[in-house]
Parts: structure tokens; C-alpha cells; sequence
């Protein structure tokens, strides 16, 4: 061969072995419109072509006929990247496991309504032990999804269950009664230790599906991400691995600057350990949201890029709690109030074209209570809403608020003053420890809860004033943030 051929077949063939996997097989298969529902390819459905396929790293696009050909290793979950104004035929069809060299893999979509507007839920931590935290589950998240109609889908945030992989079948039996689609993202407790390392997520992926994986809803791009690496026995830290970084960079070329991208894991951000790997590739036009679980708090924070508009992550606390613990209610659900004084709940995502607005949802109260308020004295274990004269301070606790929240103050009919924003214990939670400490709370039936010292990050606070006041006030609270809805809310409290 002369030197100019060898380098033609250099420049033909050498791209193809940098990007070959090993073991690699070649899957081929089509995308079609199952008109039918039944989940098969049927003589006369259409083919439908530009839709995308990935195996988590690569992502191939179908042809005119609607076929497409992706190289993968055995083993790897291979998935359709929902186009806009599609969805799955059936709940599970989205995605496939490939074992056998040169499988077809069909993957069916049906169309749905395109509109600007659509709402989500966006769930964070479950984390089952045992079959009663199913039925506490069952109790209270599982009412919201049999009697709630109007999502487009659930998305479920990470650590479904807590080490117990064997929970994973009947919890998803709980959650397949809700009356709209859900996809799950893998978290640090949804791994079976009895696996090798790189098989943990083996039992979670026969159960939810993809660890990695994206789609489109009506012209927004959902990216899904594996962000736990095993360290250890039983250890973990947050961390990408390389092919997360590349699935990152292949989906991002896909969509164009007006559309907003909303990415799903577990870890939130400043817990991974080379979270930069992932915002470098983030520097783009678009607008972008983060949403994760984990730390069983509610908080929101904001990175700054240069030139652009700060990437917004959500941490949307968990269904759980604090671990299912805490003094039983009338009806036997812990209270498991969260570790920065949240109550158990989710958020709402109300999306419209490039825009979205945030809702926090609580749990077994009413969907109005979004905050809480403590007046006075830290130490005292009755009159509430009651100042003294030395303890004259208001502390409120804004469950989804944040450094861009602002919360002014009237009392009495006439504007105050502007309430601080401080990292304090919420006082409540503050409480429980103490009661737990004398042996006052909880009752023989329920579970002590472990808190730790931890503060809250929306926390603000005011000093009112005593010598203004009359023995019965009423304080009007006006609260302000661009993603959240306007908030006015009014309480009575005293002095004593």
C-alpha cells in the first residue's frame, strides 16, 4: 500500500476505532408511530424518521425509513430519546435491554397534545426500609398520584428505597397506579451491595430502567444523569464518569439555543466532586435547571455563567423526611419533619414555552402552608405566636425560599420593615431535639428522630416593636421571588 492510500484508510478508519466500545454489537431496529397501543410494529404504522436512539454515550438518529443502527456492548440499556408531541406507547417501551448480537429493537411512540404549558412533579427521596414505609408512602404521596390527573409526568429524584433493592417491586406496584407517567433517577441507596461494583445498579435498572438517559417534552429537553460513583464497600461519592460527560456533550448539540434544559440527578451540585466536568459544558445560551434530592432539605442555589443567566438548581427535599421517623400522627404517619424544618413534601413545575415557576407541596397539611413562624423566647415550650419584651423576635421559616427571596412586613396595617435572611436551626426542629433529649416526645409507637445541628437555608428573621405593639397585633407578610408565586399571608400574634 503507497503512503497515500495508507493515510485515506488513516483518516477512514481510525475514527471508527477511537470511538468502538469493547465487546461492541450492533443494534438496529426502527421508530414508529404504534397507532394501536400494543407495544408492536404493525403492517401500515408509520416509520417515523429524525427521532433519536442512544446507548447512554452515542446517540444515532433514524433514517427516512425510521431506522437506525447503534453500536453498544452487551448488557447496556438502549433508549429512545422522546421526540416533542410524543410519548412512549406504553409506560416501559422507551427503553430495552440489549443481550443478544444484532437484536431488533423497536421502540413504538404515540402523539399527545402539544401545548407552551405543563406541569411536573418533581419528587425527591422515598427511601423505603420496610413494607409499613410503603404504606406510609401509599398514604400520603400515593393519594397525590391516583387522584391528580393534570402532570405530564412524575419525575422521581433519586434513593428510592434505602439499601433495600428488594423493595424495589412493590413500591413500583404502589407508584403504577398513578394516573401519569413517571421516570426514576438512581441514587446512592438504590444500589445492591451483593453486585460488583459496576453491577450495582443492575437491580434498579431491571426495575426503573436507564441509570443515563434524556427526552423531550413539548420543546423542553430533560437530561437524566448517574451522578454516584462506589467507593469502597459500601461507600459513594458524587462524581460523572466519563461516559456522563459525553452523553452531556452529544445531547447538548441537539438542541437549539431557545430551549430550556432541565437536568435530573441525584447529588445535588456542590456535593459533586468534579461538578466543574459537567458546567464547562453548561457555558451556553440556554437557560438551565437543575433539579436532585439527597440531603432531605429543601434548598435552591444558583451558579453563575459567564455571560448567561445563572443556572438554577432545585433540591426538592423528600417524601420521606427524615427518614419516616418522628412522633405518629392521628392516622400513623411519622411527622419526619425534614432536617431544615420543611415538612415532607415535592414541588410543582408549571412550565410555559421557556419559562417555569416553582411550587412546594407539602404533605398531610394544606398546600397553603409554605411557611412557618416562631415567635419569642427559643426556650419556651407553650404560648405560641407570644413575644416578651426580651424575647421580641420573629423567625420565620420560607420552605422554598431562597438568596433571591424577599419578604417584607406589616404590622398592624402599616409596612415595618424587610425580614434578614440567616442560616439559623429551625426552631422547631430545634424543639423535637430538645423533647427527644428529655424524654418527653416521641410515644412509645413511634421512632426517635436524628437530627443534627445542621442550619436551614431559608430562614429570616425580625425584631419587632415591643413598645409600638398592642397585646393583640396582626402581622401581614408579603413574599416575593421571580420563580416562585407572590405570597401574602396574614397572623395574629401577642405580647405578653
Amino acid at each position: 500500500m503507497d503512503m497515500k492510500r495508507y493515510i485515506l484508510y488513516l483518516l477512514l478508519v481510525l475514527p471508527a476505532i477511537l470511538w468502538s466500545r469493547s465487546n461492541n454489537q450492533i443494534i438496529k431496529g426502527f421508530v414508529y408511530e404504534d397507532k394501536n397501543a400494543n407495544g408492536k410494529l404493525d403492517d401500515g404504522e408509520k416509520r417515523l424518521n429524525n427521532v433519536f436512539v442512544s446507548n447512554g454515550v452515542d446517540i444515532t438518529k433514524t433514517n427516512r425509513k425510521g431506522a437506525y443502527q447503534l453500536e453498544t456492548s452487551g448488557g447496556d440499556n438502549v433508549f429512545v430519546i422522546l421526540p416533542s408531541g410524543y410519548e412512549s406507547s406504553k409506560p416501559n417501551l422507551w427503553y430495552k435491554k440489549t443481550k443478544q448480537l444484532n437484536e431488533n429493537v423497536n421502540f413504538g411512540l404515540k402523539k399527545i397534545k402539544r401545548s407552551k404549558a405543563f406541569s411536573i412533579m418533581a419528587i425527591g427521596d422515598v427511601q423505603v426500609g420496610t413494607q409499613d414505609e410503603i404504606k406510609f408512602t401509599g398514604k400520603t404521596l400515593g393519594n397525590k398520584l391516583v387522584n391528580s390527573k393534570d402532570y405530564a409526568f412524575g419525575i422521581f429524584l433519586g434513593d428510592m428505597v434505602n439499601d433495600t433493592v428488594g423493595l424495589f417491586k412493590p413500591l413500583k406496584e404502589l407508584l403504577d397506579y398513578s394516573k401519569f407517567p413517571y421516570k426514576v433517577v438512581y441514587g446512592n441507596h438504590d444500589r445492591n451491595f451483593q453486585n460488583s461494583k459496576n453491577n450495582q445498579q443492575k437491580d434498579f435498572e431491571n426495575t426503573f430502567g436507564p441509570t443515563t438517559y434524556a427526552f423531550f417534552h413539548q420543546d423542553v429537553l430533560f437530561v437524566t444523569l448517574n451522578s454516584i460513583r462506589p467507593k469502597g464497600k459500601y461507600g459513594y461519592e458524587g462524581f460523572y464518569e466519563d461516559e456522563e460527560i459525553e452523553f452531556v456533550k452529544h445531547i447538548l448539540s441537539l438542541v437549539k439555543k431557545e430551549q430550556l434544559i432541565v437536568i435530573n440527578q441525584h447529588i445535588p451540585l456542590a456535593w459533586i466532586k468534579n461538578k466543574e466536568a459537567l458546567l464547562e459544558h453548561l457555558n451556553i445560551e440556554n437557560d438551565i435547571l437543575v433539579l436532585s434530592g439527597h440531603t432531605h432539605r429543601v434548598s435552591r442555589r444558583f451558579y453563575k455563567r459567564k455571560g448567561f443567566s445563572d443556572i438554577h438548581e432545585l433540591t426538592s427535599g423528600a417524601v420521606s423526611g427524615n427518614w419516616w421517623t418522628g412522633q405518629k400522627d392521628w392516622t400513623g404517619v411519622p411527622l419526619a419533619l425534614m432536617r431544615d424544618g420543611s415538612p415532607r413534601g415535592y414541588f410543582d413545575i408549571n412550565f410555559e414555552a421557556n419559562d417555569y415557576q416553582l411550587a412546594f407541596k407539602p404533605l398531610d397539611i394544606s398546600e397553603e402552608e409554605q411557611l412557618s413562624l416562631w415567635f419569642g423566647n427559643l426556650e419556651h415550650d407553650g404560648l405560641p405566636y407570644t413575644i416578651t419584651k426580651d424575647h421580641n423576635q420573629l423567625i420565620l421559616n420560607y420552605f422554598p425560599g431562597s438568596q433571591k427571596t424577599e419578604i417584607n412586613a406589616f404590622i398592624n396595617g402599616e409596612f415595618y420593615k424587610t425580614l434578614k435572611k440567616e442560616r439559623l436551626v429551625d426552631p422547631y426542629v430545634a424543639r423535637i431535639k430538645k423533647w427527644q433529649n428529655r424524654d418527653l416526645s416521641p410515644d412509645k409507637l413511634s421512632d426517635p428522630a436524628p437530627y443534627l445541628n445542621g442550619p436551614s437555608n431559608h430562614i429570616w428573621t425580625l425584631d419587632l416593636p415591643w413598645d409600638k405593639l398592642k397585646p393583640t397585633n396582626i402581622i401581614k407578610l408579603e413574599i416575593k421571588d421571580p420563580y416562585l408565586k407572590t405570597l401574602t399571608r396574614e397572623f395574629i400574634f401577642w405580647k405578653k
